[in-house]
């Protein structure tokens, strides 16, 4: 998702005073670009790593998986595979 969507589904929710608020922002932040001329930030590995897709379905599955309870709990990290396979 990127971060424009991210935005979207915050701000698709917010009551319509607050959207003038955002959108009062974002036009500043527009025009403040436009006067200053930011660099454009390149893309990091994180950021790669995070725009694809699989990536993003196998988190989303994690979550799933740790909402509906299906997760097994470590009792001792110096010895992980007990615990999993136990």
């Amino acid at each position: 998702m990127t971060t424009a969507e991210k935005i979207y589904q915050v701000v698709k929710k917010l009551p319509e005073p607050m959207l003038l608020e955002v959108l009062d922002f974002a036009e500043y932040l527009k025009q403040k670009n436009k006067t200053n001329s930011l660099p454009v930030k390149k893309a990091s590995d994180t950021d790669k790593y995070f725009a694809n897709p699989k990536v993003m379905e196998a988190i989303e599955r994690g979550r799933a998986d740790i909402k509906a309870g299906r997760v097994t709990t470590i009792t001792d990290p110096n010895n992980i595979w007990d615990s999993i396979l136990s």
